[in-house]
């Protein structure tokens, strides 16, 4: 791929004879700069850069000397001047600025500085404007960087003292840091707050410490006269509760709360707070918990999760009445319009649901295939190819980014070349963006045109946003597992985009993004051994596992392509968790997915396996052939709770 990548975008940024041999000149001071520049040796790194004239790396040679050379401000000053647009300014003057702290210059750290978005460099902007005489400025930073959840940098400490010592740091503002901190689950430095507080008001936070850290030994305890009554210590009490034992928190929240002084706001968290639980773990009391919370209080979650939890319910009187707790915008979404239609078709019959299931029918998304399917109506999936006149793709071809992005591809600098297009796709008007797509698609590199189409926000060209890449190995790999050839690419599009050196967060690799434990499993049952991780970016090595991981999946949930698709993307012993204790249609399943990742997950896969039916030819299959209901599992009875206590008087 990667030398399909290289050919192509030589020939659209550098022309097919233009300029071959100075451009291999060109090569070879570039490496010998690059030694120079390793070995410490400025003046012959400068005498080879002098050399490479118009080379589309000279700014990245630049960026690296600056990096190893932070100190000559003047150049690093026209360096951010001239390169302002690239993606080097930023970590230059982020360099720049660490030097200019470390020396103490603070007047020219504020004329170079701009927010980075890096709590060190913010930490030193303020102690910089405080050296400076800009007292107010510098106290109005300070205050912001106090008033967060977690710890700062070190570099806070000085500005932090000087703030506290001219009188700005108020118990008040302590209060403040301290819940946020609790609230972001970092106890250490809400002991370090606590210490800070006045000797009054201290017990009440390290009692408030205790309470937090073992809620089930200290909410019913004969709590000391002065905090009986205090409501923020009991709700965050009884959130802590609820993380470990739900019944045991609803118990005492119910029974305890009008014992404690509450604010309408404080009541309105806990019980958001419980009635999500409630929701995610589809128990019906959810929906009374949720449709509680006064409207003012309300926000999308709870929204969502209420109508969600009607539909677990199977209550549809209450799925239309929590659909009309939505705000204007979230009615207009696709997915609450395909469920009004939905509860109309059951309340009211299916000529009242028709005219809203034919709106939604015409997206061409997970919803309007299911609307589609109650109309046994033709899915909209029409292709319009994107449209930019030649001369804008020529232009966009011969500019610095795409001919450096030739250049890292030259030099097998896949991650480098990476960069360029993320930085390229981040700040590129539509009009770039969608000259970028054509270029990426004729380049071979898929991933990068699909999100540039995305960020273009033209959802049409099928050919651009769903690729035929490894059409071969797919098909060979899939049938051979006997498994839709449409949906594995559907699974590749949403996993990599096509990406086969794809690596997460968290670890997974290529194109269905394995996690090197389940890639392992799958080489021992297949009685192979993986040597390398590496070898997961091999096309098909990455293919075949996954499709054979898939159709384990398939084959341990009885063919059920929905409960596979969501152990693909959460883990079999999740989806056993979400199971039903009666049989649920596929699409309420779906939607009550307690993970919003997964829940989109199995909607974007399905999807998309309906748009590869035809993209390859094959004979249009029904979304409702994958989704079919989901079979209920014996559930164990309820746990009694772990915490059943009575107030001490």
């Amino acid at each position: 791929m990667r030398n399909i990548l290289l050919i192509v975008f030589l020939l659209l940024a550098w022309g097919v004879e233009a300029g071959a041999t100075d451009l291999a000149r060109q090569r070879s001071w570039f490496a010998k700069a690059e030694q120079a520049l390793a070995k410490g040796d400025r003046s012959k790194f400068h005498a080879w850069l002098a050399k490479l004239g118009d080379y589309p790396l000279v700014p990245y040679l630049y960026y690296r000397y600056y990096l190893k050379y932070p100190g000559e401000e003047e150049s690093i000053g026209r360096f951010l001047r001239q390169y302002a647009d690239t993606r080097y300014a930023r970590p230059v003057r982020a360099g720049l600025l660490r030097h200019l702290a470390k020396k103490g210059r603070w007047r020219e750290y504020v004329r170079y500085y701009q927010d980075l978005e890096n709590k060190t460099l913010q930490c030193h902007y303020a102690w910089a404007l405080y050296r400076l005489g800009r007292i107010g400025q510098a106290w109005r930073e300070t205050r912001r960087l106090w008033l967060v959840g977690h710890s700062q940098p070190k570099a806070c400490d000085r500005v932090f003292r000087a703030w506290k010592q001219a009188g700005n740091l108020t118990p008040d503002l302590i209060w403040r840091r301290f819940e946020l901190a609790l609230g972001q689950g970092k106890t250490r430095l809400a002991e370090y707050l606590a210490r800070q507080l006045p000797a009054g008001e201290r017990d009440r936070a390290f009692f408030w410490l205790k309470v937090h850290a073992d809620p089930k030994k200290h909410l019913c305890a004969l709590w000391p006269k002065p905090f009986s009554g205090d409501g923020k210590i009991f709700g965050d009490g009884i959130m802590q509760l609820a993380r470990k034992d739900l019944e045991a928190a609803i118990e005492v929240w119910e029974r305890e709360r009008s014992n404690f002084h509450l604010t309408l706001e404080q009541v309105s968290r806990v019980d958001r707070f419980i009635g999500l639980r409630l929701a995610w773990r589809h128990d019906r009391r959810a929906w009374e918990w949720l449709a509680a919370i006064p409207a003012a209080d309300r926000d999308r979650d709870v929204n969502g999760w209420q109508v969600r939890a009607a539909l677990r319910e199977g209550n549809w009187g209450r799925v239309l009445h929590a659909l009309e707790s939505l705000s204007p915008g979230e009615r207009h979404e696709t997915r609450w319009r395909y469920w009004h239609a939905r509860a109309l078709e059951r309340l009211q019959g299916k000529d009242s649901a028709r005219q809203t299931f034919a709106e939604v029918a015409k997206q061409m998304d997970f919803y309007g295939f299911l609307a589609a399917d109650k109309l046994r109506a033709d899915y909209a999936i029409v292709h319009r190819p994107l449209k930019v006149s030649e001369k804008t793709v020529e232009n966009l071809a011969q500019t610095p980014t795409f001919r450096a992005i030739g250049e890292f591809i030259h030099l097998d600098r896949y991650w480098d070349a990476r960069r360029e297009w993320w930085y390229l796709l981040k700040h590129g008007d539509r009009e770039t963006l969608r000259a970028a797509a054509i270029l990426a698609r004729r380049s071979g590199w898929p991933q990068m045109a699909i999100f540039a189409v995305a960020r273009a926000e033209h959802w049409d060209d099928l050919d651009i946003r769903f690729p035929l890449h490894f059409l071969e190995q797919v098909r060979d790999f899939s049938r051979a597992r006997k498994v839709d050839t449409a949906y594995i690419f559907g699974i590749i599009r949403r996993e990599s985009a096509f990406d086969q050196y794809a690596h997460s967060p968290v670890g997974a690799r290529g194109l269905m993004q394995l996690m090197p434990y389940t890639a392992r499993k799958v080489a021992r049952q297949l009685q192979e051994r993986i040597r390398s991780l590496k070898s997961l970016e091999d096309s098909a090595t990455n293919v075949r596992y996954g499709t054979a991981y898939f159709s384990s999946l398939l084959e341990r949930f009885g063919g059920h392509f929905v409960l596979a698709t969501a152990a693909y993307n959460a883990g079999p012993h999740r989806v056993d968790r979400w199971m039903p204790a009666k049989i649920s249609p596929a699409d309420i399943w779906i939607e009550t997915i307690p993970f919003r990742e997964t829940r989109r997950y199995v909607r974007a896969v399905l999807a998309y396996a309906m748009i590869y039916h035809q993209r390859l030819g094959q004979k249009q299959r029904r979304i409702s052939e994958y989704a079919t209901p989901v079979p209920a599992v014996e559930k164990a009875p309820a746990k009694s709770p772990l915490l059943v206590c009575s107030r001490s008087s």
